[in-house]
């Protein structure tokens, strides 16, 4: 009878040694031996879940950083495009520009120069209509030197002179 004695007072003394459910805490449900090797298992596997979240929360905001350096390295190279194709189409209105500028003085330049007049004129075939009026006016006939003065006033005589326009020789009529 005392060993079962002896048992009955072991399985009192460790049925007390159980906690209720009411006080327990994560893992000492399995009672005073064995309660504390399961509450630091679950506290390992918990700090080891906590390092693993903050890693893939580290992890993430690097990401999204590299994601937002590409963005603004993009975004400033389609601005420095940008500025470059303005500045290439800024250049070629600048030349356009110059280049009708010169146009325009060479033409200006061309209208601001006097006329030729009949001294500086090359020889042509219409030299012997005036100096044969002139001939004739120096001999004394009265009457063909109004006639000869009229037609020299009505017929235009042309000189040849350079336009650099056409870059090339042109008549004009002298004056």
């Amino acid at each position: 009878m005392s060993k079962f004695l002896a048992i009955l007072i072991s399985t009192a003394l460790i049925a007390t040694s159980f906690v209720s459910a009411a006080e327990a805490g994560p893992g000492r449900r399995l009672g005073f031996f064995l309660g504390g090797m399961a509450a630091a298992s679950m506290m390992q596997a918990a700090q080891e879940r906590r390092r693993e979240e903050a890693y893939e929360r580290e992890r993430a905001r690097q990401m999204a950083a590299a994601r937002a350096q590409q963005r603004a390295a993009a975004v400033a190279a389609a601005k420095r495009e940008r500025a470059r194709q303005i500045a290439l189409q800024q250049r070629k209105a600048a030349q356009i520009a110059a280049a009708e500028a010169a146009q325009q003085s060479t033409t200006t330049a061309d209208a601001d120069k006097p006329a030729l007049k009949k001294a500086d004129r090359l020889p042509s075939a219409q030299d012997d209509t005036p100096s044969t009026t002139a001939d004739k006016a120096s001999s004394g006939e009265a009457a063909n030197t109004t006639t000869a003065t009229t037609e020299a006033v009505t017929t235009t005589v042309t000189c040849r002179r350079y336009s650099a326009a056409t870059d090339s020789v042109i008549e004009a009529p002298c004056q």
